[in-house]
């Protein structure tokens, strides 16, 4: 028997949801209109949709029909000519995902046009194929191939794809094989994309960007910023090997200001060497991290140390013996290097890029999150210095009401000669923070308004070039306004057999 069956308007997606109600609705309607109720042949190809466990349980325990499956690829391309260019597995080759490790997408429910991570248990399990690519055909070489993922979404605007609807796959080279499930034998290959499962459906989306964020960016600001930090390096490091070295600089607050120096001297060298030479930053992106945010660190010790000089030490006329200077030395270490280390670590379980934001603007929401690690402590961290430092000057302001401060008066709470000296070291060094302070945050402030808000570019390498310069910075507070010279050159003229003069240096810092 033979005939038409029944026309079915499809007004939304098809999906195998849909393709499912459908059979439901039609099939065994036309087959009893065409009296072949009891005995046919259901053909149909191997389309995500119609191969669906569902759909085959379905017509097998619904239907007397038999469910045939066409291939609608090729067995081989041997009929085909290869194409010029290949993908090439190499050691950049990475599988893109949108959330990072331990999340996942979770979709809205406006037409599925904003997608967030949230924390999910589901694992994004995707095969990668070794591909030879043919003119309209593609040879699977069935060797198995892993790939590193790489975390972040690099689209503004983009297509979205899914596992029942279409049909997608991670080749060799990190690239994305988009296969129209229509027109049997036409495939595009996406670099910029991302892949990643639905949180409460289970479904691998693939993002694959129309517009992509520029992340080109012009080699000579990548020199011109790389420059400024290796001119940087020297006077950092000059400012950590004078207060090492010279005895009378190695006082709780100069070795503080070295191992700060040092943090960021550091960093930016293997901050310059993966740019100026375009190594790969994976692993010394946690590196990067990990000195940088130690400088923070070591900034808010600064911070924290001059002021537990004037409420604690200097009010109650109380020295620190080797062993407090030993104590508070300890704790300092221990927050600033476990504070970084935690941090680092937590960027590296998420699978987040370890390179801090200089030269990145927060386009999308992907690239905000790959710096939640850096950009928030951070953040806190200058926050909290700030507030130290306002306690540091009530704190002044508090000694200079009660008259300590006043040489002639005999009844303070501190023998007036020395105690004259020491608060004049202490307020020296306030001053010094304080100028330095007030430059990172200022920097710091624009650096996030650039990030977040984005804007012209020629603002965001103005921020970087003025953070490539802090190394410089730190040498002149430190060194030149704080009129170290003195100190510096009479124990260069010595080679240290010079004793400083008390009544120059006092070493209660």
């Amino acid at each position: 028997m033979s005939g038409v069956g029944n026309l079915v308007f499809i007004e939304e997606i098809l999906n195998k949801t849909v393709y499912m109600n459908i059979l439901k609705q039609s099939l065994n309607q036309i087959a009893e209109k065409l009296h072949i109720r009891d005995n046919y042949y259901f053909q149909q190809d191997n389309d995500p949709k119609h191969t669906a466990i569902d759909d085959k349980n379905w017509i097998d325990e619904t239907t007397m029909s038999t469910s045939i499956y066409t291939k609608r690829f090729p067995d081989n391309c041997s009929h085909r000519e290869r194409r010029k260019v290949q993908p090439i597995h190499n050691r950049h080759s990475s599988l893109k995902k949108c959330c990072p490790l331990g999340e996942s997408l979770s979709m809205s429910e406006e037409g599925e046009s904003r997608a967030l991570c949230v924390s999910t248990s589901r694992l994004l399990q995707h095969k990668v194929l070794n591909v030879t690519l043919y003119d309209n055909c593609i040879e699977d070489m069935e060797t198995d191939i892993n790939l590193p993922v790489e975390i972040g979404n690099p689209c503004n605007t983009s297509f979205l794809y899914n596992n029942e609807d279409d049909l997608f796959f991670v080749v060799q080279d990190g690239s994305l094989l988009v296969m129209d499930s229509h027109a049997n034998e036409t495939y595009s290959m996406e670099n910029k994309y991302c892949l990643d499962i639905e949180n409460s459906s289970g479904t691998t989306y693939a993002i694959v960007c129309i517009t992509a964020v520029q992340d080109h960016i012009n080699r000579s600001q990548i020199l011109i910023v790389g420059i400024l930090m290796l001119i940087s390096i020297p006077c950092l490091l000059l400012v950590s090997y004078v207060h090492f070295r010279i005895k009378e600089l190695r006082t709780l607050h100069g070795m503080t200001l070295s191992i700060m120096s040092f943090c960021l001297a550091t960093g930016y060298f293997l901050y310059s060497l993966v740019h100026l030479f375009k190594l790969d930053d994976r692993n010394i992106g946690y590196a990067v991290q990990f000195f940088v945010l130690s400088y923070y660190f070591w900034f808010f010790c600064l911070c924290c140390n001059v002021c537990c000089n004037i409420w604690i030490h200097i009010s109650t006329n109380k020295r620190k013996t080797q062993n407090v200077r030993l104590l508070y030395m300890g704790v300092y270490c221990v927050t600033s290097f476990t504070g970084s280390l935690i941090l680092v670590t937590l960027t590296n379980q998420k699978g987040l890029p370890g390179m801090p934001s200089y030269f990145i603007q927060g386009y999308t929401e992907s690239i905000r999150e790959s710096q939640r690690y850096f950009i928030p402590p951070v953040s806190t961290l200058l926050l909290l210095s700030f507030f130290v430092m306002t306690a540091t000057f009530f704190g002044f302001q508090k000694y200079k009401k009660r008259g300590v401060c006043v040489a002639t008066k005999q009844n303070s709470d501190i023998d007036p000669p020395s105690g004259i000296k020491i608060y004049e070291e202490v307020k020296k060094d306030a001053k010094c923070i304080s100028l330095l302070g007030l430059i990172l945050i200022s920097t710091w402030l624009l650096e996030i308004v650039t990030f977040y808000s984005p804007g012209p570019q020629i603002y965001l390498i103005l921020m970087d070039m003025i953070n490539g310069l802090q190394g410089v910075f730190v040498l002149l507070i430190f060194l030149v306004i704080r009129r170290r010279r003195t100190v510096i050159f009479r124990w260069w003229n010595d080679r240290g057999s010079y004793v400083v003069e008390k009544v120059e240096l006092d070493t209660l810092n």
